[in-house]
């Protein structure tokens, strides 16, 4: 059986060195990349129970997302996932649906110290349930509580949106946004594209269809038919209303994007389309549309570095903001 000394002698360090990297504490990057490449060449077993009771930490995280179905907390959980097991964390995955009882029970099975964190991504109100005593790291998302949030500049990919269409062309441009209202960051998305409109002296509008997150589920019967009335009203003199949609996801811009094309609007030649988070097609290829792309690996490793700064009791930053940048998806002109 592989032991600790036999990292230790392998990696050229010592065995408290070792001890750091499987603890999560600070070492140097070139000891961290020596011990993590020895516990791989020689398979050693971390006895996650036994550390445990050493240390009254169960070395697990809750991740809390509100649909993994989603393509953007799935990519997002993704990459938490494999930050968290360099660290010799292991990952809860709640996936509440959107629901208030799934969303306060996981809160709560954390706050009873079956997790040692959170990181979480709620559009609900959680201030009522959300506890002082469990390490918090949130996506996007304020609260009272002293709580970290991990977020990418939504307020400049607003005005990268509103920037490129206007600089192609467009002349009457709209925000088109679905989800909650509750404080947050990704709000920021619509003030950023609004300004830089009215900065350009550009026409704009927002239309809000609600709190409605399950966009891919069942048949997307709900959404597709309020796109499809819409579009339809748009249109009825002929030509579309507005020339540019901004959209607050990419997965909401997919779905307008299907819709336009079955009743034969143009895009981008009659209308252009921009989304929010830079998805791929099947996470590899091609952009799905013209996007704001968040950096979601860097977000998710923000977010890990945070909880476990807060999991060691050491001060962290409220609010971490990252770059986006505009990319070409073939819905822009």
């Amino acid at each position: 059986m592989v032991t600790i000394k036999d990292v230790a002698q392998d990696a050229g360090v010592a065995v408290g060195t070792v001890s750091k990297v499987i603890n999560g504490q600070y070492v140097s990057e070139k000891n961290r990349m020596k011990v993590e490449e020895s516990v791989r060449k020689l398979g050693y077993q971390m006895n996650f129970y036994a550390r445990g009771l050493k240390t009254r930490n169960t070395y697990t995280v809750a991740a809390i997302v509100p649909e993994i179905l989603n393509p953007f907390f799935a990519i997002w959980v993704y990459h938490i996932e494999q930050e968290l097991y360099k660290n010799g964390y292991k990952m809860l995955l709640c996936n509440t649906q959107g629901t208030v009882e799934k969303e306060e029970h996981y809160f709560r099975m954390a706050a009873q110290n079956k997790v040692d964190g959170i990181i979480c991504v709620t559009y609900r109100d959680a201030e009522p349930y959300v506890s002082e005593e469990i390490p918090l790291v949130s996506l996007d998302r304020h609260f009272e509580k002293r709580v970290s949030c991990i977020s990418s500049d939504n307020y400049l990919g607003g005005e990268l949106a509103a920037r490129k269409m206007i600089s192609t062309g467009s002349k009457s441009l709209l925000y088109l946004r679905s989800g909650s209202a509750v404080s947050g960051e990704t709000l920021k998305r619509g003030s950023g594209f609004a300004d830089c409109c009215k900065a350009n002296g550009i026409p704009c509008e927002t239309v809000d269809l609600g709190d409605d997150f399950q966009i891919f589920e069942n048949g997307s019967s709900s959404i597709d038919d309020a796109l499809c009335n819409f579009l339809i009203s748009c249109r009825r003199t002929g030509r579309m209303r507005y020339d540019g949609i901004y959209t607050s996801t990419d997965s909401l811009a997919w779905v307008l994007l299907t819709q336009m094309r079955k009743l034969g609007i143009q895009v981008p030649e009659e209308a252009q389309i921009i989304g929010h988070d830079g998805l791929r097609m099947m996470n590899r290829g091609g952009y799905m549309v013209s996007s704001i792309a968040q950096p979601v690996e860097e977000m998710a490793r923000k977010s890990v570095e945070m909880i476990l700064k807060k999991i060691r009791g050491e001060e962290t930053e409220i609010l971490t903001i990252l770059p986006v940048k505009f990319v070409d998806g073939g819905t822009t002109r």
